[in-house]
């Protein structure tokens, strides 16, 4: 479908680099599961590799993993042997269930590959109940990618700033909930203020992916392996300036909202 940009980059845990990578995703899947809401019937838009799903499954009686590709949806069936979950080939702007279906729906860094994501918040709008949560989260363009108006990603369509990504978000949902997250030991290194201004003229001259690998290497560098407790959620809103990635927590909205 043309309106939908993924890189077919599964998270596995086979190197320090994409360990530290599955457990910062992880780490929004923790949200999702220390909510005292988090029972019932759950979906996971952009499943991918399965990890957050089976991930949920230990929290909720039924979980259901949608991505748009067919690979990830066949690897995610034979990784994860766990009865309450269905993994299924579906779009998030037409998701395959019926209204008000879901307790919880997670999209986690999936919105920002979504071309029409009216249509994409709108669904999910649609899936969820009443009662229901939404956690979805995207890149904050501030830090992600602050200098062009085109995403660097070619994956994705866009990247919002914070102001954006709530007006979005408060067309559909009410927000309870809103998050900066980040990995401090990473991010505060004294070392991105010497490399970052040398990567952003380097991109001019070099791929996304070779860029983005360099990148991966300095973190590598600084600390191999990542522990929980080292990515923090902060509320304060100094803090979700700085902070990479934006985490919206929910729900739908009532009629006269």
């Amino acid at each position: 479908m043309s309106g939908n940009k993924f890189g077919g980059e599964r998270l596995e845990s086979k190197s320090n680099l994409s360990r530290n990578n599955l457990l910062e995703h992880l780490a929004r899947y923790r949200l999702v599961a220390n909510n005292k809401n988090g029972v019932g019937i759950a979906l996971d838009i952009g499943c991918g590799a399965g990890h957050g799903s089976n991930y949920l499954s230990n929290k909720f009686k039924q979980v259901y993993g949608v991505d748009l590709s067919p690979e990830a949806i066949d690897y995610a069936k034979k990784s994860w042997d766990t009865t309450n979950i269905n993994f299924l080939c579906g779009s998030g702007t037409e998701i395959p269930f019926g209204d008000n279906f879901f307790d919880v729906v997670t999209a986690f860094e999936v919105f920002e590959h979504i071309e029409d994501w009216p249509k994409f918040l709108e669904e999910i709008s649609r899936v969820v109940k009443k009662e229901g949560l939404v956690y979805i989260s995207t890149p904050n363009k501030d830090i992600y990618n602050p200098h062009t108006k085109k995403p660097v990603n070619p994956h994705h369509f866009f990247e919002m700033r914070i102001g954006e990504f709530k007006d979005a978000l408060n067309k559909f949902f009410v927000i309870k909930k809103f998050y900066g997250q980040r990995t401090p030991v990473y991010n505060d290194h004294w070392v991105w203020k010497i490399v970052n201004p040398i990567l952003y003229i380097f991109r001019f001259f070099i791929s996304y992916k070779l860029n983005n690998k360099i990148k991966l290497s300095i973190i590598n560098w600084i600390k191999p392996s990542l522990e929980d407790s080292d990515i923090v959620f902060y509320e304060d809103n100094e803090s979700i300036k700085k902070s990479r990635f934006l985490v919206a927590v929910c729900s739908k909205k009532k009629y006269g909202e």
